[in-house]
């Protein structure tokens, strides 16, 4: 939603999740516990240039960092500005290739 407002043509969306992805890529799915919230995000793909790809967990640290964070907050949406206190060490090793095994 917030891309929407902000008006981006053209977004990637990366998740480690390849359930997930095949969800919404997918046909509807109407007796799915998620079936309302899956059907929003698709809607608002819609009006959008979306692509969505999959990543390994392990290779994608700074958003496991924020998944972490937003889990721990009692708000529904947080806007950062800046990178939150922590991520910033993460983003340096993404930016330098820092290469983790997967365990």
């Amino acid at each position: 939603m917030l891309a929407k407002e902000k008006n981006l043509a053209d977004l990637v969306c990366y998740s480690d999740s390849m359930h997930c992805i095949n969800l919404i890529k997918g046909p509807a799915m109407k007796f799915h516990s998620y079936a309302v919230l899956i059907q929003d995000i698709k809607e608002l793909f819609d009006h959008l240039n979306v692509a969505i790809c999959h990543s390994l967990r392990e290779g994608n640290q700074c958003a496991d960092f924020m998944a972490k964070l937003g889990a721990s907050l009692d708000i529904d949406f947080c806007h950062h500005a800046s990178p939150p206190e922590g991520l910033m060490s993460l983003l340096k090793m993404d930016a330098v290739g820092t290469i983790f095994p997967r365990l």
